[in-house]
């Protein structure tokens, strides 16, 4: 079974940190949104292998698993999608990747200017984006297949 993975960037037109939303509530919106664009066919084709295997909802930065043969799909859904919960939101896919490893490595550098971004603007302190940035290192690092 051939899996691609996409890196995602999640920018929220508020501004605003959504710690709510996890792991299993982005497969939910992604899944629903494939059966409203591509009807019950292309949701049952998506349904059993998309699953975001990172998510950081104070970056935004997430990576989704899905199917080689469904992840156009999957990635137009994510480009079609304005509103989630009510917020208005943009995603982009930043890397498309054939292996997690791929993917790691993109995720890595885009963390890291995430938070550079972050505190360039004054969202978070010096310290804060260091310790942010590390976190994120450790937890994009520990991804396995």
């Amino acid at each position: 079974f051939k899996n691609r993975y996409l890196l995602t960037e999640w920018r929220w037109h508020d501004g605003r940190v959504d710690e709510s939303l996890t792991e299993s509530v982005i497969v939910g919106i992604l899944r629903q949104c494939v059966a409203v664009n591509f009807g019950d066919i292309g949701a049952g084709a998506a349904l059993s292998s998309v699953a975001v295997k990172y998510w950081n909802p104070a970056t935004g930065l997430g990576v989704v698993r899905c199917g080689r043969d469904v992840h156009r799909e999957v990635w137009c859904c994510m480009t079609l999608l304005r509103d989630v919960k009510g917020r208005s939101v943009t995603v982009r896919v930043l890397h498309n990747g054939g292996t997690l490893r791929s993917s790691q490595a993109a995720a890595l550098r885009h963390s890291k200017e995430a938070y550079e971004r972050m505190e360039k603007n004054g969202a978070v302190r010096g310290d804060a984006a260091k310790k942010g940035s590390s976190a994120a290192a450790r937890a994009i690092d520990s991804l396995q297949p």
